[in-house]
């Protein structure tokens, strides 16, 4: 197939699919002006959301993932698997691609299979510890996968298509001065700041176990938060904290990250493969909580190959609020152990991740 310089990127659903897609094909369009690029989706997914503010074109196929419980709608499955083959491949008939990437959730496996079968070039960038599915299934047929933790090389019997490159994640501008940065959360730079998240939609588990210290944690320190409480409990944790509001600052959701990141001292957060990637790439002191719900329990997998370098603290859900106070306790207080768990976070990024994958598409479209 005659190719027309254009790259196809496959994947989303979710913010973790999504967005390594598009901080691979920013860097991409970089460097390399004269490209086109093409992402390719579903209706339900983040990317019809966010893909049009970004400028990215969007195609939307018809693949849907199995329902867990016994539903009529999976007796559709097998038909809109194979609507979804057919529309790939007229749009790998369409865009003659140079090569098709696929960073996970559903439509990747579609894409990716299609493209192989037409003898495009695949590869798959896997953001957890715990490989997906559509990773698993698709390894013995797409040319490479680079992965973000060398603890998922076990699950791969073909080792020579690996690559472990660490996460791409966005790019951020960090030279805002702390005082700055906590300013703009109406904070002070005088005293140490904790960041509390817990991904787009909150944590409840988290916020929940904060709350039953909380008395107890500002009484004994001077510390101020900056805490993104999700839409669903963002009432309840304004109305239960606004006794500290002069030291809290409470938002659905955070925006910034970047000013988020500058302003903090350590934080308090799930353990999605970007935030761990994220975290360690400004080399942040974390406490992590892993979400148990997580297929695979990759969360608890994520965290656990931060924590065996001494580059977090881990806590479990099943131990919250029990835990959680000691160690915020220890983090508002202990310059020394933050210090500590920064350089550790750092040592374990992967600050060339997204130069690293995009060179390795240059190189399987030659």
């Amino acid at each position: 197939m005659a190719r027309s310089n254009s790259y196809i990127f496959a994947g989303g659903g979710t913010g973790g699919h999504l967005y390594p897609a598009v901080a691979l094909a920013q860097r991409l369009v970089e460097l390399r002006p004269e490209c086109a690029v093409q992402f390719v989706g579903t209706a339900r997914g983040i990317e019809r959301r966010v893909l049009p503010e970004l400028g990215f074109p969007l195609s939307l196929i018809a693949v849907r993932g199995v329902d867990r419980s016994l539903t009529l709608r999976n007796l559709l499955v097998p038909f809109t698997l194979s609507w979804s083959l057919l529309q790939c491949c007229a749009l790998l008939l369409k865009y003659r691609p140079n090569a098709v990437i696929g960073t996970g959730g559903y439509v990747s496996g579609p894409m990716l299979f299609v493209a192989s079968l037409l003898r495009i070039p695949t590869l798959i960038q896997e953001q957890n510890s715990v490989p997906g599915a559509t990773t698993r299934l698709l390894a013995r047929l797409v040319r490479r996968i680079h992965i973000s933790f060398a603890e998922s090389r076990r699950y791969f019997k073909k080792q020579r298509n690996l690559h472990l490159s660490g996460n791409p994640v966005r790019q951020f501008d960090l030279s805002k001065s702390r005082d700055e940065a906590c300013a703009q959360f109406g904070l002070t730079g005088d005293h140490p700041v904790c960041l509390v998240f817990g991904g787009s939609q909150g944590a409840q588990a988290i916020n929940a176990a904060l709350l039953n210290c909380l008395d107890e944690l500002m009484g004994a320190t001077s510390l101020q938060i900056i805490w993104s409480a999700g839409q669903h409990d963002l009432e309840g944790v304004k109305e239960l904290s606004a006794r500290y509001a002069d030291r809290i600052s409470v938002a659905a959701f955070i925006s910034d990250m970047a000013s988020a990141y500058a302003a903090a001292d350590f934080c308090l957060t799930r353990a999605g493969a970007l935030t761990l990637a994220e975290l360690t790439l400004v080399g942040l002191p974390s406490i992590i909580v892993p979400y148990p719900y997580a297929a695979g329990n990759h969360q608890e997998t994520n965290a656990r190959a931060l924590e065996r370098q001494h580059a977090c603290v881990l806590i479990r859900q099943s131990e919250l609020p029990d835990k959680l106070l000691a160690e915020l306790l220890t983090l508002a207080s202990d310059d020394e152990k933050r210090q500590r768990l920064a350089e550790a976070a750092r040592a374990s990024s992967f600050p060339n991740a997204t130069d690293e994958i995009v060179q390795s598409i240059f190189e399987i479209e030659r």
